[in-house]
């Protein structure tokens, strides 16, 4: 069975791959606030990498959706 094992602060740890994705999502959900706000931050920088263009809204044509 295929997984990640633990270093450092989460030594002891083995997360099996069909898990990974939950595991990963609930730390970074209930982590302290730096983490929290840093997951956010990677998380919205990577969902707007494909199909989106970041725009200011002062730039913002009234017409765009």
């Amino acid at each position: 069975m295929g997984g990640y094992r633990g270093i450092g602060p989460e030594a002891g740890t083995f997360v099996p791959k069909e898990k990974a994705f939950d595991y990963a999502l609930g730390r970074c959900l209930s982590g302290l606030p730096d983490e929290r706000e840093e997951f956010r931050e990677m998380l919205v920088e990577w969902y707007y990498s494909g199909n989106w263009i970041e725009e200011d809204q002062i730039n913002c044509s009234r017409g765009s959706r």
